[in-house]
Parts: structure tokens; C-alpha cells; sequence
């Protein structure tokens, strides 16, 4: 069955708080397995001084990777659900600024990073599960021309349609009518 996710992490990046997003699209197998890919990026509000000669005085930090994911359900009792998901990512970071009202980019390089963690979910009506986790983001390629570290422990806040739910609902009030 598909499986779509919205999510949203809080981590760190050089001891400043930052928020990642994603989303993630996927195939759930018996209830136990997802596979699928995702998209994921900083939010706004890390940012980086710049020298002088740039014409502008500050940077945004940015980190945007495509991630192919796994989620494990290991637990499974009434609406509670305990997963371990692991991503890998590949993809870039770099520096962002405006300069004569056109967005720039400056140290642009290639990350790689590897993100295992463990979230809790509880499930309403079994259409919607809500939850929470914590995991951490180890940087196996950074980028060395930006003087952060993305490496970082990560906290999720996750919201999920149950697609497969969703179907068999849909199904069963089809057959009725």
C-alpha cells in the first residue's frame, strides 16, 4: 500500500537550533516494512556572516538531500506503534545570499549523511497517526567549505495518512451503498 509522509525535525547545526523538513512517499509491506524516497531541507533561520567583499553581511545555511528511507514497525499494541526508521541522504549544502536582488550560492559541495532514529505513534480512527521520535544525523561526507556541523542529535514531530486504512474504509462504505 502507499504511504505518504509529512515531517518535521528539530536538530542542531553548530549548536543552533534548526529545523528540517521532508517529505516522503513510499510502499508499506504487511504493516511491518515502508520503503520509499524522500525530499528534506533546512528551514530558514541558520545563518553564516560573509566577508566583506560579497556585498551582502549574511548568509543562509542550507542542506537539501534526497533520501532513500526504511521504517521497521517493531511494536505493535491497540493505537500505539514503535518504527525505527534509517535514511540515508545524498545530496547538497551551501551558502545562500542576495545580492542585487538575485539569490547567490557559495560553497556548494556534495553531502552524504546516514539518519537512524526511533519514533512512537499513536494512530486516531486508525486514518491518522501522530508521533514522536529521536534520532541522530551523522554527516559520512560534509561539506569542508562551510564551518558547520550538521552532525547532530534530531527530534521528530511526524503526522501520517494511513492510506491502507484509508482504502479498506473507503472499500467497505463502497460495498454498502
Amino acid at each position: 500500500m502507499p504511504s505518504v509522509k509529512l515531517d518535521s525535525r528539530n536538530s542542531f547545526i553548530s549548536g543552533r537550533s534548526a529545523r528540517v523538513h521532508g517529505v516522503k512517499g513510499g510502499v508499506s509491506f504487511g504493516k511491518r516494512l515502508t520503503l520509499g524516497l524522500g525530499y528534506n531541507w533546512i528551514a530558514k533561520g541558520v545563518e553564516q556572516e560573509l566577508p566583506p567583499n560579497f556585498g551582502a553581511l549574511n548568509a543562509s545555511v542550507k542542506l537539501r538531500y534526497v533520501a532513500p528511507f526504511m521504517e521497521y514497525s517493531f511494536y505493535k499494541k491497540g493505537n500505539w506503534e514503535a518504527v525505527v526508521p534509517v535514511q540515508l541522504g545524498f545530496g547538497k549544502s551551501f551558502l545562500q545570499y542576495e545580492r542585487f536582488g538575485k539569490k547567490e550560492k557559495l560553497y556548494e559541495a556534495n553531502v552524504i549523511l546516514y539518519e537512524p532514529g526511533m519514533n512512537i505513534e499513536y494512530k486516531i480512527l486508525n486514518l491518522i497517526g501522530v508521533g514522536a521520535g529521536l534520532g541522530y544525523r551523522i554527516m559520512l561526507k560534509n561539506n569542508k567549505e562551510i564551518d558547520h556541523s550538521f552532525t547532530s542529535p534530531v527530534y521528530v514531530i511526524r503526522f501520517r495518512l494511513i492510506f491502507d486504512e484509508i482504502y479498506k474504509q473507503a472499500k467497505t462504505w463502497q460495498s454498502k451503498q
